[in-house]
């Protein structure tokens, strides 16, 4: 962050940095956690293209995990209601890397992009897991994807907490706590989906950038209308350019599920993230998922996460906002 504001010519304050209006807009801002962990929060839209270059450094080894989202925002459609900061990604991309090598980082002119940047090491896994399976991940890593790095696409459920950091990290009043929550579920995440993939693949996946990238804009279409009913396997395979067993096959083998059980986990992800901003009545968030029977999406919630979408929302309250004098003032009830 010192060195991005160096090359803007401005000042960090504090533990942010805003970009100077010449050169775009958005703002950097960083984390020191007691675990150990440090974390980078961007969002930025700038004037021109930025490359950011990462030197090597051979005395350390601090893992670097990239999540980046380039953001659209989509068109406005008077039939539906959609929260403020529903978006599609047209590159979207998880990135684990090393400290021992370098490696160069490219912003698009003129389009939004979101960032989590998240530095650990060894040392701070073993604050949170077994030694064995902390040997397993730093094995298979340096072992197998140290000089190629290790590439898999966001999917939704990174995208829920991604959401929150972006959406919710300024104004929640314990912001530390929640930033550091969210930082430890994307950690958490990323490592289990990165063991289980080793021990189910028989082979290790060796995707290139551009096959990810077809399949993320599959899932991209997957996903980019709940409310409507979802494009199907040819359509899919089309836009990817290979067979439909292919594009079946390749789906299931980068995303861990197949086509269709992977929409309905995300579709009802979604549905939880609405259900708990507290801003929709549970009617209209069966309506915004694609569901016109209310009953039918309860069934349909609760056989995903054994609760009913009513039990879902008094059991997980948005954060109250705290005032000044200390006073709790709650939208949609009470903690």
């Amino acid at each position: 962050m010192q060195a991005f504001a160096n090359s803007c010519g401005a000042r960090i304050k504090g533990n942010s940095f805003s970009i100077p209006p010449q050169f775009g807009e958005g703002q950097l801002q960083t984390f020191n956690f007691n675990s150990g962990i440090s974390a980078l929060i961007t969002e930025l839209l700038m004037k021109e293209e930025v490359t950011i270059s990462r030197n090597q450094h051979p005395n350390l080894q601090n893992f670097i995990l990239l999540f980046h989202e380039q953001v659209e925002k989509p068109e406005k459609k008077e039939s539906h209601k959609f929260p403020a900061d529903t978006v599609t990604f047209s590159r979207n991309l998880v990135r684990l890397s090393s400290s021992l090598i370098s490696i160069e980082n490219n912003i698009a002119p003129l389009k939004k992009m979101r960032s989590v940047v998240i530095i650990f090491n060894k040392s701070v896994l073993l604050n949170f897991l077994d030694y064995e399976l902390v040997e397993k991940f730093t094995n298979i890593y340096f072992s197998f994807y140290l000089k190629k790095n290790y590439v898999v696409p966001v999917d939704a459920e990174y995208r829920v907490i991604l959401q929150e950091l972006h959406r919710d990290i300024e104004k929640h009043p314990l912001i530390n706590i929640f930033t550091e929550n969210r930082i430890l579920l994307l950690l958490e995440k990323f490592i289990y989906n990165f063991l289980i993939r080793d021990k189910h693949t028989g082979k290790r996946l060796q995707f290139k950038e551009e096959e990810i990238a077809q399949l993320v804009r599959a899932e991209t279409l997957l996903l980019e209308d709940f409310s409507k009913t979802p494009p199907t396997i040819n359509q899919l395979s089309r836009l990817c350019t290979m067979s439909p067993t292919k594009f079946k096959n390749d789906f299931k083998a980068l995303y861990g599920l197949p086509v269709y059980e992977y929409y309905q986990q995300h579709r009802m992800a979604y549905a939880r993230s609405l259900i708990q901003e507290g801003e929709y009545a549970i009617k209209e968030v069966g309506i915004m998922v694609g569901y016109s029977n209310l009953g039918h999406f309860a069934a349909a919630f609760k056989k995903e996460y054994a609760m009913l979408p009513s039990e879902w929302m008094h059991a997980n309250r948005v954060h109250p906002d705290i005032s000044a004098k200390g006073t709790n003032n709650t939208t949609g009830g009470g903690l």
